[in-house]
């Protein structure tokens, strides 16, 4: 049954709009008919079978019909901070770590990113990063749509990550480190509505300026096995890591 996101409180008396890009696809693509179901994510999270009352393709009506109990999202709040990729491969990258669970992403331009973000761009980009972030929580069922964040540099994000709970840098320097104490610590720590803030390289990685930097602030430096990963990769491996331990520990 495919999904759909409300920015709406939910009232169960009333009908409600989708938007004219979700009815387009509700009657175009999907060729839903009126009596049919979809979910629909309401405010705070609240999740709805509803039923299509008019599939206008501008503009369908939808009507709740039963409520789906639980939530499919992490018990841990987890925040990837990347420095922009090229080509194609943040786009990627933000798909797969919205499907995996993540509350939030956050670029940031870092000293070795070739992929830089010109300043008039960033609302264009984020505009399109953030429609990316919907459809792949709409196909994951998430009960919520990550934020996605630009901030300029590394003292930004600094700033930024002041009131997480755990902070800790993906270093490929670290993979030498078998002990790897540090992640192992984050992991059997406990997860539960905790706030995780884990930055990772671009292509050309982290300088150690920029890792003095974050430990001086607090960061935790990580290794991610012995292998070094893709900066695309480095990533989805720490979250699967997190999310594995914070489920089902």
């Amino acid at each position: 049954m495919q999904q759909y996101f409300l920015n709406e409180e939910l009232n169960i008396e009333s009908t409600y709009e989708l938007s004219k890009e979700d009815s387009n696809h509700i009657v175009r693509i999907m060729r839903k008919q009126n009596n049919d179901k979809v979910y629909v994510v309401f405010k705070n999270e609240i999740k709805y079978i509803c039923t299509i009352i008019d599939n206008n393709v501008d503009k369908v009506l939808v009507a709740p019909y039963e409520q789906v109990s639980g939530s499919n999202e992490l018990p841990t709040k987890i925040t990837v901070a990347i420095p922009p990729l090229k080509n194609d491969k943040i786009e990627y990258l933000i798909q797969k770590l919205t499907e995996l669970g993540v509350s939030n992403i956050v670029l940031f331009n870092s000293e070795r990113n070739i992929a830089k973000i010109k300043k008039d761009k960033v609302d264009s980009k984020l505009n399109r990063w953030s429609k990316i972030i919907k459809e792949a929580s709409e196909q994951s069922k998430r009960n919520l749509i990550p934020d996605i964040t630009y901030v300029d540099s590394l003292r930004d994000l600094v700033n930024f990550s002041e009131k997480y709970d755990h902070k800790v840098v993906a270093y490929e320097k670290e993979s030498v480190n078998e002990d790897n104490i540090n992640l192992k610590n984050l992991l059997n720590s406990e997860l539960n509505n905790k706030d995780v803030i884990a930055v990772f390289g671009s292509e050309g990685g982290l300088s150690e300026n920029e890792i003095s930097i974050l430990t001086e602030n607090k960061f935790s430096v990580i290794g991610l096995g012995k292998r070094i990963l893709r900066a695309e990769t480095a990533p989805l491996y720490f979250v699967s890591c997190v999310a594995y331990f914070s489920e089902f520990k």
